[in-house]
């Protein structure tokens, strides 16, 4: 970016106007004229200047202090950079990422970076790549701050995610079979493609074209909603308006190549020049002193944790990182976003040695190039055997040789000053000749990761004159080495996370001192690997030496965003560890005695011990990605209604089905035979279903045909009294069907899947006979147990009975508060259960198969630090 700045200001003084008055004309005055007279030392090559006016970009408009000891403000780019680009011909590309970070701001924040992209895109070609998640966000909430050329890619109606109902090409082919090309609607999509932006308000069209209130309106809800050409969208300044889509502009191109050139049609303009709009593109959807200096963030006496847990006895051997199983490294990144926590009751095993042993000193590691993303494994015992694999699968030589190569640690040394690396981010072992060369930095921490060996082994021959001490010193080491390699991977845009296996967790975790240290420990490691900007949070927070303190760079805090953030985020997985969900968040809460003079800042972790939809969403299109197929709406709901983890369905889908080498979508029958891999305990794990019945339905998930109730008995092992007396709540809720030869789970045989999908009726759009359900978009549960209880009861005089569950469990209360509503559901849910034995067994299916309209129940934030009272916690996530 600062190449390119220099080559425009070059462009821009080529005339034999004199530099400082070509900036001046341009408007730019950002920091007082500072960033002009760099611009033009640059030019005329003063070296100083270049070097100064590089680093300077780095941070222009980021609200941290510049490198130059200056604060910078949003407004800084618009006097800066932005018209120069917009002056010249030289023409920046910029890629921008949005990802959980991005959907977890809050709405406001949301819209000044949307804001930022379009000024950008006034001198800059813009393009915005999302997560599924950031994609969603930008459709459902933010098509009216951007073209919709820019959002259309994200439309869950349009795109080729769950619930597509038309192509592109469809929509093209319906409108050229459907459109006059000489009539109004084609008129009024050439009409917004000849605009700047795409869009056109009401207003402008009646104008431009002569059309009535009426006829606008009409022709609006024809290529909105009939069509799919346009949307309708709230028009800046000018009510509602119109804006073209991808299959708008793809249908002009088609008339235009069967007419002629364009422009030889008389009703089309020459296309202007780019504009804030235009230049803003989307693309394809997205679809993680180490050293003795570092001993010093000694948080608490680890040694005692290890004394509480005990200690194993080891063979000697020297254990080797190795590769994280896919499922688990795809079901860790489905479980949480980066900042975010997530507990996970699922079965786990110790990582395996690369000599086939299972050990709980193997560490994992994976690295996904095409994200970006590092996930790091390892089994917490205690806290020295848990921080010790942590900080050796960081330290890793592939993470050396394919993460943070020397080409990366040379970029980013050059971005950032020694200073802030090692005075605000605390990463150790920077020397001023380390700084210079990455190669000698390496080759430091290479040492350090052996130097950690070293000092195990030590531990393991006795060598060591008090135990108690010389595990802390490892345990403080090894602390020291991993927060310097995490602040590395941040700042070179790596999206990190950390795995925690509890195999033993449901049998050998009931000491409440164990658990204490274990939520104690996982708690101080987030506080030294968050921040605040490229602050450390734990040393301006926690650390109790004075010294230390002062050697750390200032912090100024921002009183309207005083919230930092954890980097990268942590999955906790084992059978039941979401019971540590109030342990842990005391924790959180105080890793550390805050010192006297701690700022006023916090960081806000978000914990999630349940999987909502969008994280089986996520689990689904990274299984989906890497097995050449693509997601659908009943992938996502079969799954969500019949397990209950991210583990789960990465396990049932990565084992379950076979690899395409032509895309094209999951088909029922595969989710079936997929779902048929688990272990039947897995199968409806939140419901009250007896493992007999999760013997039975795992048999009918892998039938290929009806099976007799002696059959499904023989394969499950269990008895045919059993299959009856726990399958009345399925065959209700139509989820088991009797059929010719037999019982069949309502879900497509291999030989149905083109005929068209066999599924229970609540989770198809439209079922036939069925008017009081509303279309799946709309649905709730509680619309499934309406049409349930009528075709259940025979009695219509309770439904209008005030003291009969069926009148008032499906009534709202007056409030408009959600929290009561929940209640109010969650109230009329129990007393139906009561009416209903049967029904805990299937409401994890009808609740898979609806969209929840109340909060994600699972998705609860908790402020480490200082109370902060500017902002309310459950909305706040940070400004770093």
């Amino acid at each position: 970016m600062g190449q390119k700045l220099v080559e425009a200001i070059g462009d821009l003084t080529r005339t034999e106007q004199a530099p400082e008055l070509a900036l001046e004309e341009l408007g730019v005055t950002a920091l007082d004229g500072l960033f002009a007279d760099l611009c033009v030392g640059a030019v005329e090559g003063r070296e100083k200047d270049l070097w100064n006016l590089l680093r300077l970009c780095q941070q222009l408009g980021s609200g941290q202090t510049s490198p130059l000891n200056l604060r910078s403000s949003r407004d800084d780019l618009d006097r800066a950079a932005i018209p120069i680009f917009t002056a010249s011909s030289v023409t920046p590309e910029i890629a921008i990422h949005l990802d959980g970070r991005f959907t977890d701001r809050k709405a406001d924040q949301r819209r000044d970076v949307l804001e930022l992209c379009l000024a950008l895109a006034e001198g800059c070609r813009v393009y915005l790549v999302a997560t599924g998640q950031a994609g969603r966000v930008l459709w459902e909430r933010h098509r009216d701050h951007l073209p919709v050329s820019v959002t259309d890619p994200f439309d869950p109606r349009v795109s080729p995610t769950p619930g597509t109902p038309r192509s592109v090409a469809d929509r093209v082919e319906d409108a050229r079979e459907t459109l006059d090309p000489d009539g109004t609607a084609t008129a009024v999509l050439r009409a917004l493609r000849a605009e700047n932006s795409e869009m056109l308000s009401y207003d402008d069209l009646s104008r431009e074209l002569r059309l009535s209130e009426a006829n606008r309106r009409q022709v609006g809800l024809k290529l909105d909603r009939d069509l799919g050409l346009a949307e309708r969208v709230d028009y800046p300044g000018d009510g509602r308006g119109l804006s073209l889509r991808k299959a708008g502009l793809e249908y002009l191109k088609a008339l235009d190549s069967e007419i002629g050139k364009q422009g030889e049609l008389p009703s089309v303009r020459d296309p202007p020049n780019p504009s804030e709009y235009s230049r803003v593109n989307p693309h394809a959807q997205d679809g993680g002193d180490g050293t003795e200096a570092d001993r010093t963030r000694d948080g608490q006496a680890e040694a005692e944790g290890d004394a509480v847990a005990g200690t194993a006895e080891y063979l000697p051997k020297h254990v080797q990182p190795v590769y994280t199983e896919t499922p688990a490294v795809e079901a860790a990144r489905a479980a949480a976003h980066s900042s975010e926590i997530a507990l996970v009751d699922a079965p786990i095993q110790m990582l395996k040695g690369r000599d086939g042993d299972r050990d709980d000193r193997v560490m994992g590691w994976s690295y996904g190039e095409a994200r970006d993303e590092l996930t790091v494994s390892a089994t917490y015992t205690n806290p020295m055997q848990y921080t010790t694999c942590i900080a050796r699968a960081l330290a890793s030589p592939w993470t050396w040789n394919r993460v943070l190569t020397e080409d990366v640690l040379e970029d980013l040394f050059a971005t950032h000053s020694r200073r802030i690396l090692s005075d605000a981010r605390n990463i150790g072992g920077l020397s001023a000749e380390r700084y210079e060369d990455p190669r000698l930095f390496v080759e430091f921490y290479q040492e350090q990761e052996e130097r950690l060996c070293e000092l195990t082994r030590e531990l393991a021959n006795g060598d060591y004159t008090d135990e108690s001490a010389k595990r802390g010193e490892i345990t403080q080491f090894a602390k020291g080495l991993a927060g310097s390699i995490v602040q590395l991977l941040d700042l070179a845009g790596v999206d990190l996370s950390r795995e925690v296996r509890l195999p033993e967790f449901s049998r050998n975790w009931s000491d409440s001192a164990r658990r204490r240290t274990l939520c104690q420990t996982l708690a101080h490691s987030c506080a030294i690997e968050s921040l605040y900007g490229h602050h450390v949070t734990y040393r301006h927070l926690y650390e109790q030496r004075e010294d230390h303190r002062e050697a750390a760079m200032g912090l100024t805090v921002d009183a309207r965003d005083p919230l930092g953030e954890l980097v990268g985020s942590l999955v906790v997985v084992g059978p039941g560890v979401s019971d540590l969900e109030d342990e842990l968040r005391s924790a959180l809460r105080s890793p550390g005695d805050l010192h006297d003079d701690a700022p006023e800042i916090g960081v806000c972790i978000p914990i999630r011990t349940t999987a909502s939809r969008s994280v089986v969403s996520q689990a689904v299109r990274r299984l989906c990605e890497r097995k050449g197929l693509e997601p659908t709406r009943e992938a996502v709901s079969l799954f969500h209604a019949f397990v209950a983890t991210s583990y789960d369905v990465a396990r049932a889908m990565y084992y379950g089905l076979g690899g395409e080498d032509r895309p094209r979508e999951i088909h029922v029958d595969e989710i079936r035979r997929a779902l048929a891999t688990l272990d039947p305990a897995r199968l409806l794990a939140t419901g009250d279903v007896a493992p007999s019945m999760q013997q039975a339905l795992s048999v009918l998930l892998g039938a290929d045909y009806p099976l007799s109730g002696a059959e499904i008995a023989r394969r499950a092992g269990i008895t045919t009294q059993s299959f009856r007396d726990n399958r009345e709540g399925f065959v209700l809720a139509d989820l088991l069907r009797e059929a010719p030869g037999g019982w069949r789970l309502s879900l497509s045989f291999n030989d149905e899947r083109y005929g068209g999908d066999i599924l229970p009726w609540f989770f198809v759009d439209e079922p036939d006979g069925r008017p009081l359900v509303p279309s799946l978009d709309l649905r709730s549960r509680m619309d499934v147990l309406y049409e349930l209880a009528t075709s259940l009861v025979d009695d219509p005089a309770r439904f209008g009975d005030p003291d009969d569950v069926l009148c008032w469990g499906f009534t709202l209360p007056d409030r408009d508060d959600p929290e009561a509503i929940a209640d109010h559901r969650q109230g009329a849910i129990d007393a139906l259960e009561e009416e209903w034995p049967w029904l805990g067994s299937v409401l994890p299916v009808i609740e898979g198969a609806c969209e929840s309209p109340e909060p994600d129940p699972g998705y609860d934030p908790v402020l480490m630090g200082q109370t902060v009272s500017q902002q309310p916690l459950a909305g706040a996530q940070t400004g770093r």
